[in-house]
C-alpha cells in the first residue's frame, strides 16, 4: 500500500522526467539549428515547447484557502449556584455557608476547564484539517459569514427529560452529554432549545428544555471528568463529519 505522501512524490517524479526530456530536448534543437534552415528549426522547437505547455499536476485539495473560517463558541454548561448550598437564614459565615463557596467556587473553576477542553481541542482539531478557526468566547460578536460550531452540555434525568447539564463540584461525575451544531453564519441564527413548558420549571441552572427539531444536533457521551484524550476524540469525530459535510456539498458555506 502507499502511504499518505507516495502520491505526492509520483506526481513529482513524472514532472522531473517531464522536464529532464523538455532540456534535452531544447538541447537537441540547439545543434539542430545550426545544420537546418530557420523554418525547420523554429518548427522543431514548437513540438518540444509542447512539453512546456503540459499541465500542471492538480492542485492538491483541501487546502487552507479552498475551506471556510471556522468559529468555534464556547458550549453552554450551567453550574451550581452559591445560593443552592447556602443557608440564606444566616447572617454571618458559618462552616457550612464556607463550605458551600468552597463548592460553587471548584463548580465553577471545574465546568469552566470543560468548556475549554472543548473549545480547544476543536480549534486545534480544525488547523490540524486546514481551516482557519478561531474560538470565540462568550460575549465576543458574531462574525457575519464563516461556519460556527456550537453547543451545549446536557444530560437526561429519569423521567427522560433534557436538561442542561449542571456541575455540582470539582469532583462531579455522571453522565452528560455534548450536543453539537454546525451552522452558516451567513443565515440567522436559530436557537438550539426552549425552557420547556413544565410546572415549576424555569430558565435556571439544570432547567429541563426541549431540544429544537430545525437544528441538527449531534450527541456526543461524555463523563463529567472526562479527561482530555475523551476532548480530543469527539473534536477530531465533529472535524471529520464537517469536512465530510463540505465535501457533499461544497457551497453550503461561502468562502
Amino acid at each position: 500500500m502507499f502511504s499518505a505522501h507516495q502520491p505526492y512524490n509520483l506526481l513529482a517524479s513524472s514532472v522531473s522526467k517531464l522536464q529532464e526530456i523538455d532540456t534535452l530536448m531544447k538541447a537537441v534543437y540547439r545543434v539542430i539549428a545550426k545544420a537546418l534552415d530557420p523554418v525547420l528549426a523554429t518548427a522543431f522547437f514548437i513540438a518540444s515547447g509542447a512539453l512546456a505547455a503540459w499541465p500542471a499536476p492538480p492542485a492538491q485539495l483541501g487546502g487552507a484557502s479552498d475551506k471556510p473560517t471556522v468559529y468555534v463558541s464556547d458550549f453552554d454548561l450551567d453550574v451550581l449556584p452559591l445560593d443552592a448550598a447556602r443557608n440564606p437564614s444566616t447572617a454571618t459565615p458559618s462552616p457550612a455557608s464556607a463550605d458551600a463557596r468552597k463548592q460553587a467556587d471548584g463548580a465553577r473553576k471545574q465546568a469552566a476547564h470543560m468548556v475549554d477542553l472543548m473549545a480547544t481541542n476543536l480549534v486545534q482539531a480544525l488547523q490540524k484539517a486546514g481551516y482557519t478557526a478561531v474560538r470565540l468566547h462568550s460575549g465576543d460578536a458574531r462574525p457575519d459569514h464563516g461556519m460556527r460550531i456550537r453547543g451545549l452540555f446536557a444530560e437526561v434525568d429519569k423521567e427522560n427529560h433534557w436538561r442542561r447539564a449542571v456541575i455540582r463540584s470539582a469532583t462531579d461525575s455522571g453522565k452528560i452529554q455534548a450536543l453539537v451544531s454546525v451552522a452558516n453564519l451567513d443565515k440567522p441564527d436559530q436557537a438550539l432549545y426552549e425552557i420547556a413548558n413544565l410546572p415549576g420549571n424555569a430558565n435556571k441552572p439544570g432547567a429541563v428544555i426541549t431540544l429544537s427539531p430545525y437544528v441538527p444536533l449531534a450527541k456526543f457521551d461524555f463523563d463529567k471528568d472526562a479527561p482530555e484524550e475523551a476532548f480530543q476524540k469527539t473534536a477530531a469525530h465533529i472535524v471529520n463529519d464537517v469536512t465530510a459535510l463540505l465535501k457533499v456539498n461544497p457551497t453550503a458555506v461561502p468562502r
